[in-house]
């Protein structure tokens, strides 16, 4: 094949000079190109203004996109460049060379071995929101309380920083991370960067959060650093992901402190969002099927000690936790848009993709589809726990990509399980709950990270009942 695989798809119709642009919504544009892939096949072709992209769903080009990272491939050069103009330079959006040693950075401060050292802060934000939650009396927005949960991790894992959100109320850095996400979105999917030339309210709202957050995140860094001058011996058992990073960066000897700050910035964006929507996604579908409670707390009952697990190798026991984890991002994963281009003429599975193309990747269509998964429409945890049972049931992890693959496969996974192992185990342990919403009302919203819309959670204290 000599000629783009762009100019040889099917696709939408396209209007003469928007496209396809007038046929999607943005905050459903998943939805969207999972409605065209059922008709036009698992790659295909869109128009959104000028802007001319190539649409996968189909898992093996995108495992062959994924392994080819970073010397054949990289993520949109516009997001890049979007993410640089408010100084993020660090592993989400760093490419080829300085990729790798951002890569190695960001591991070293997310390994097991520091996460058991990080395992305390979680234990002791998860202590209260387990009282804060015990206290509710009315149903209440459970999503707002979710975030204000992972902000407290993360903040307190990456700097050592102590929010307290959950009884205290909003932070700072977490009234500015609002405004971020949003306004991320949107100028990845305007076809004119016209926030350079004329800045609305939300631009200038967001340009002010970037600068105050890595204003304080400098802060952190400098204290991180005398810290560290006047303990030595934490440069052995690092107490935060700042800590460890700091000793990183000197044994490497190259890093900047704009790199270090995109890298802390990249955790603190990356903890609050995927993994507080997931669990409000977990939370969603175990209310509508409440006998997953009661096998969840059968389950974590052993292991819980004044309602909470406070051992964090106890965490690999809970398989069930685990398989409504991995049954809810098959289903609702919060990342189901990656962007991509190919850094020369190339080829995958026979599709020649030309140097540049833009190449908008979906990887829920595939993972709902009666090809990979039986009944894959279906919510049922038992098909990864039992599955060497069922070998005539489709079951193909290809096809299962909520944390991507290749060599950049992401590095938070393990913290992401953690946390919502920590969560959840704590949630079905001490309460009875239930949506006041009708699911059908619940809606996927995308905004960088796909979310539900807004619900309230009734819950009931097991001990009372």
């Amino acid at each position: 094949m000599t000629k783009d695989a762009y100019h040889i798809l099917n696709g939408p119709k396209q209007a003469f000079l928007l496209g396809n642009a007038l046929q999607v919504d943005v905050k459903r544009l998943h939805q969207n190109l999972e409605q065209w892939a059922n008709e036009f096949g698992d790659i295909y072709r869109i128009r959104l203004g000028p802007s001319k992209h190539i649409v996968i769903t189909n898992p093996d080009i995108i495992h062959e996109i994924m392994r080819g990272r970073p010397d054949k491939f990289r993520r949109m050069e516009k997001m890049d460049s979007i993410f640089r103009e408010e100084g993020v330079h660090g592993v989400f959006n760093a490419e080829g060379e300085e990729w790798k040693i951002h890569r190695k950075l960001v591991a070293q401060g997310l390994d097991v071995r520091h996460q058991q050292q990080y395992f305390p802060a979680i234990l002791k934000t998860t202590e209260r929101l387990m009282n804060k939650w015990k206290g509710m009396k009315t149903p209440f927005d459970v999503q707002k309380d979710l975030m204000r949960y992972t902000v407290d991790v993360t903040s307190s894992l990456a700097f050592g920083y102590e929010m307290n959100t959950i009884q205290m109320g909003e932070d700072v850095i977490q009234n500015h991370l609002e405004k971020i996400f949003p306004t991320i979105f949107k100028r990845i999917n305007a076809p004119i960067p016209i926030w350079r030339y004329y800045k609305s309210k939300a631009d200038k709202e967001f340009d002010y959060a970037f600068k105050q957050i890595n204003v304080l995140i400098d802060e952190f860094i400098e204290k991180g650093k005398e810290k560290l001058d006047n303990n030595p011996e934490l440069k052995e058992k690092p107490s935060n992901f700042l800590e460890a990073i700091l000793v990183e960066a000197e044994q490497e000897g190259s890093i900047s402190n704009t790199e270090i700050r995109g890298n802390l910035l990249t955790i603190l964006m990356a903890g609050e969002d995927t993994t507080a929507h997931t669990v409000a996604w977990m939370i969603y579908f175990l209310s509508i099927y409440p006998e997953w409670q009661e096998k969840i707390l059968k389950e974590v009952s052993p292991y819980l000690n004044n309602g909470v697990i406070t051992d964090y190798t106890q965490l690999s026991n809970l398989k069930i936790v685990e398989a409504i984890a991995n049954e809810t991002m098959r289903l609702k994963p919060v990342a189901p848009l990656l962007l991509f281009e190919p850094l020369e003429d190339i080829e995958v599975k026979g599709y020649l993709f030309a140097k540049e193309r833009k190449l908008l990747v979906q990887t829920r269509h595939a993972a709902v589809n009666e090809s990979y998964f039986s009944d894959g429409d279906s919510f049922n945890p038992d098909r990864w726990m039992n599955i060497e049972k069922c070998p005539h049931l489709k079951h193909e992890l290809k096809a299962f990509i909520p944390f991507g693959s290749g060599p950049r496969y992401c590095p938070g996974r393990n913290l992401a399980l953690t946390e919502i192992k920590m969560i959840v185990a704590m949630l079905c342990g001490n309460f009875k709950f239930k949506l006041t919403n009708e699911p059908k009302e619940i809606e996927e919203i995308m905004a960088f990270t796909m979310m539900a819309s807004s619900f309230d959670l009734c819950i009931e204290n097991r001990q009372t009942i």
